[in-house]
């Protein structure tokens, strides 16, 4: 909750900031105002997963995702749509309830897809959907090694803004579905990711 808080108080900073930079009304569009679109970028990336297993979430509990994000838009596809590829890393510690033995978990994930822009300009809310190839691997006494790599979906809505010539902050919510059975368990990977990213667009 307080990363969602802290997320909805850096887009408020946000747009006040874009809303300074427009010009008066009908003073027209400056020529910086057109060239700083937010249609490519590279963005490094830190969020706050929240899982959807609630037995993953029993013994390792929400925590940090780190990555990064590449973005492209093209005349090609349209004034609106983009394309965007990321890789993200998150790993916990944690212990079994019962047995309270340590127990270790990362997953790597390589998505990508298709975006929509509303308002392809200085600042501009976005929603997408994509596939991406997780992999997983537990570590821990009881199980062993336990890994799996399977293919999973994802859906994404944010909103992106140029706050300096080049700067690029974005704030994007982050949902993912993948469900493996690595071992004789069955456990959903996915879940919520709040995040922040901040880069330079291209």
């Amino acid at each position: 909750m307080r990363s969602l808080i802290g997320m909805g108080f850096v887009l408020l900073m946000t747009a006040q900031v874009v809303t300074a930079q427009q010009p008066a009304a009908g003073g027209g569009t400056p020529k910086v105002a057109r060239d700083l679109d937010t249609s490519s970028m590279v963005l490094a990336r830190v969020g706050y997963f929240l899982a959807s297993d609630p037995a993953y979430k029993d013994i390792y509990g929400n925590g940090m995702v780190f990555g990064g994000e590449l973005r492209v838009g093209s005349k090609r596809l349209g004034t609106h749509l983009g394309i965007w590829g990321e890789g993200n890393y998150r790993t916990r510690k944690g212990a079994f309830s019962f047995t309270k033995e340590p127990t270790t978990v990362s997953v790597t994930a390589i998505e990508g897809g298709v975006l929509y822009r509303f308002m392809p300009k200085t600042a501009s809310p976005y929603a997408g959907a994509g596939v991406g190839y997780y992999l997983y691997n537990e570590n821990n006494t009881p199980v062993g090694k336990a890994t799996q790599n399977k293919v999973g979906f994802c859906a994404a809505a944010g909103f992106s803004a140029v706050v300096a010539r080049r700067m690029i902050v974005d704030v994007r919510l982050k949902y993912s579905v993948v469900n493996m059975q690595p071992a004789d368990f069955a456990i959903k990977v996915g879940g919520l990711t709040a995040g922040l990213g901040v880069g330079v667009r291209f």
